[in-house]
C-alpha cells in the first residue's frame, strides 16, 4: 500500500476528535506528495578503468600472472563494493573493449569512451610496487564530462599477497566513501 492510499484510508477512518491520528495521516500524505529524496535518487554511473601496475621492484621472480589476477580482482571488488554501498553504479570497463581504441595516455579518448558507456564518473588506479613489501595505490575519481578530479588518494600498503591487496581495496573503498561524503 502506498503512503497516499494509507493516508486516505486513515483520514476516512478517523473520528472527528482524533487529532493525533489526523496528524499522522497528514504527515503520511505530505510524504506521499513530496518528491523522492536521496533514497529515491540513483547514484552516478561510474566506469572503473582497468587498474594498472607499475613494478619497479626488480624482483627476479616473474609475478605477472599473479599481479594480473590481483589487479582484475581489485577492479571487480572495487566496482562491486562501491555499488553495494550505494556510492555509485560501478562497472569495470574491459581493457579489450572500447577502451582498446584509445592510445596510451589519451585522457580525452578515455573520458569520451566512459561517457559513451553512460558514466558520470571515471575511476583511475595505478598500483606501484617498489619492493616486495611496499606498494602504493594512486587512485583518482574523475568527472567524465569535465576531466576534473572529484577525489584523489595516494595510499600505501604493505605486502604483495592476496590478503594485503584485499585489505588495500577495503581501505580504498572507505577512502572513496569518506571523500564523497565530504564533497557533497
Amino acid at each position: 500500500m502506498s503512503a497516499a492510499s494509507l493516508a486516505a484510508s486513515l483520514a476516512g477512518a478517523i473520528p472527528a476528535n482524533g487529532r493525533r491520528v489526523r496528524a499522522v495521516a497528514l504527515v503520511l500524505a505530505a510524504l506521499a506528495a513530496a518528491p523522492a529524496g536521496a533514497e529515491g535518487t540513483r547514484p552516478p554511473a561510474l566506469a572503473v578503468l582497468p587498474i594498472k601496475l607499475l613494478d619497479t621492484s626488480g624482483e627476479p621472480t616473474d609475478q605477472a600472472a599473479q599481479h594480473a589476477e590481483r589487479l582484475a580482482r581489485l577492479g571487480e571488488s572495487l566496482a562491486a563494493d562501491l555499488t553495494r554501498l550505494g556510492l555509485a553504479r560501478a562497472t569495470l570497463l574491459p581493457a579489450d573493449g572500447p577502451l582498446g581504441a584509445c592510445p596510451p595516455s589519451d585522457a580525452a579518448c578515455v573520458l569520451r569512451v566512459a561517457q559513451e558507456e553512460g558514466a558520470a564518473w571515471v575511476f583511475v588506479g595505478v598500483v606501484h610496487k617498489s619492493s616486495t613489501l611496499i606498494l602504493q595505490h594512486w587512485a583518482r575519481l574523475v568527472d567524465a564530462r569535465t576531466g576534473r578530479d572529484i577525489l584523489s588518494r595516494d595510499l600505501n600498503f604493505r605486502g604483495d599477497t592476496d590478503e594485503a591487496w584485499q585489505r588495500a581495496e577495503r581501505f580504498l573503498v572507505e577512502q572513496v566513501r569518506d571523500g564523497l561524503k565530504g564533497s557533497r
